[in-house]
């Protein structure tokens, strides 16, 4: 190829990058519709409502206002999981992917929790035979091994719905958060540090539903509710989305709420960031956008070809975005 024929090419790829630039300078980034994140934001957009569906009683305009919106989000939620049910009767991480026996339990649990199970048991029927043919809960252990990051929140969410006893989840060591992060990796905590937040939500869970016999335990950890709650909260972001993912987000939200936290900041502010991250069709993302990821490697990928990046205006977005805290 000659350099000619080179430099047409990168000034025809240079300008495509370009066209592709939002109003404000920056790459926007779109992952895929996820029932995963979608089954998750159900329920725990179903367990904030409970209360209100359960007393029935008459609720500031307000409160009607957000409860009628919430409960849309739910039942459109619902019918975009009915329409995505893959063929073996499972439900992959997004719309394109293969089934798997976690997203499938999620999903599973979140039309028992919706109050549909009922009205949709032959889909759930044909999940049901799919989840037998993974060997249900031993599968969903199998597929992540040791690792308690995903199996713990996905057993809550099902002890959540009455699906399982709360004594088949496993115990979290949640007051370990009051802790500076720099013990975690001496006290080998049974999650990953950057779901801390699942850490201390599930584990009060857990602990509500299921106290430990033991007098000395039960003392430790009821004494560790206010202050790990206070870590909870420090670590959440204005957005109300921990790391900008819908899972973590709503299992967090679902543990404060399927124990009686609906009105705490924490389970506020994470609702919000779910009605502000839900798409068009009733299904929720992963991430809400990939704008800063796509934004850097656009920018690494102009300089390398010569662009002056200060004629292209990102440099003040992408500063703004940088965590000051």
């Amino acid at each position: 190829m000659t350099r000619d024929r080179l430099q047409a090419a990168y000034a025809v790829a240079r300008q495509a990058l370009l066209d592709e630039r939002q109003a404000n300078s920056y790459w926007e980034g779109e992952l895929s519709a996820s029932a995963l994140s979608t089954a998750t934001a159900i329920s725990a957009l179903v367990l904030y409502q409970e209360p209100v569906i359960a007393t029935h009683t008459e609720a500031p305009k307000s409160t009607r206002q957000e409860s009628e919106q919430l409960l849309t989000l739910v039942h459109q939620g619902i019918q975009w999981l009915q329409d995505h049910q893959n063929q073996d009767g499972g439900w992959g991480d997004t719309d394109q992917s293969y089934s798997n026996i976690a997203t499938t339990l999620l999903v599973v649990a979140a039309f028992h929790l919706a109050g549909v199970a009922t009205a949709q048991a032959g889909l759930l029927a044909r999940a049901e035979a799919y989840i037998e043919t993974q060997d249900r809960f031993a599968g969903l252990r199998k597929r992540y091994g040791k690792d308690k990051t995903f199996v713990v929140p996905i057993l809550t969410n099902l002890a959540l719905a009455g699906l399982v006893p709360w004594k088949d989840v496993n115990s979290l060591p949640f007051e370990l958060a009051c802790l500076p992060q720099s013990f975690y990796r001496f006290v080998r905590l049974p999650v990953v540090s950057y779901a801390i937040p699942a850490l201390v939500a599930i584990g009060q869970a857990r602990y509500l539903h299921q106290p430990p016999w033991n007098p000395f335990s039960r003392w430790l950890r009821r004494a560790a509710l206010s202050p790990s709650l206070r870590v909870l909260e420090k670590m959440q972001p204005t957005s109300g989305g921990y790391l900008e993912a819908v899972p973590l987000t709503s299992f967090v939200i679902m543990s404060l709420a399927g124990t009686g936290r609906q009105s705490h900041p924490v389970t506020e502010q994470g609702i919000q960031f779910l009605m502000n991250s839900v798409r068009a069709d009733g299904s929720w993302p992963i991430d809400t956008n990939l704008a800063t990821w796509n934004t850097t490697l656009a920018l690494q990928a102009l300089a390398a070809g010569g662009e002056d990046l200060a004629r292209l205006d990102c440099l003040d977005w992408l500063l703004g975005c940088q965590h000051t805290q």
